[in-house]
């Protein structure tokens, strides 16, 4: 794979891609997850100094610094030599302290559809065992200690690092009937923005402001 890239911005070059098929040099489009162009031009974003790395699996990733939300933008592409396309396999952001590559952790693409899967089956993420529904009493069986426990607007809160478990009864009614009725998580960290929610689960049913 060739990319040769020219001036974009004061962040990021504009990198453009080519192969050699055949004996004969091709250019390459970018196209998103459903297979749609991306732009006319066919080049991407990519920071000026180490912007662009190959991955295994014919996968190609770009790097930029987003002024808008003041974070580093990092999209996976994966090619199609048959298509003659650079296709959007997954997306992540990181904050402009850690300008490094992220090696460990999961993009977006599998953070979400995980997500989607244990909102479908009523589960904390990763966490089979436990469920909205289940009593307090099993839940203290499952968990090791909260280091919070908080009243809500509806209910009492356990809050552990990652998340807080919420009940449908308030801290001076808990009892061992008490019943799990919602998880709350702290997903700060993963710099997750409506567009790439959108993007990997598809446009919603519905929209609640709260």
């Amino acid at each position: 794979m060739l990319l040769i890239a020219e001036w974009g911005s004061s962040n990021f070059n504009l990198a453009k891609p080519f192969i050699i098929r055949s004996g004969i040099l091709q250019p390459l489009k970018f196209v998103d997850n459903n297979g749609k162009k991306m732009n006319d031009f066919d080049v991407y974003p990519a920071g000026r100094d180490d912007g662009i790395r190959m991955l295994s699996g014919s996968r190609v990733q770009f790097k930029f610094y987003n002024n808008t939300v003041f974070k580093y933008e990092i999209e996976t592409f994966k090619l199609n030599i048959s298509k003659l396309e650079l296709r959007l396999s997954d997306t992540r952001y990181v904050n402009f302290n850690q300008p490094n590559w992220p090696n460990s952790g999961i993009g977006d693409r599998a953070y979400l559809e995980n997500l989607k899967t244990s909102v479908m089956k009523g589960i904390l993420p990763n966490q089979p065992n436990i469920k909205l529904g289940m009593t307090h009493k099993s839940l203290l069986n499952t968990l090791k200690k909260a280091k919070l426990r908080e009243n809500g607007e509806w209910g009492a809160y356990y809050v552990y690092s990652q998340y807080a478990i919420g009940f449908n009864s308030y801290l001076h009614e808990l009892n061992n009937d008490s019943k799990v009725k919602v998880f709350n998580l702290f997903s700060e960290q993963r710099n997750l923005y409506p567009e790439m929610v959108k993007l990997w689960l598809g446009k919603p049913s519905d929209r609640i402001f709260k």
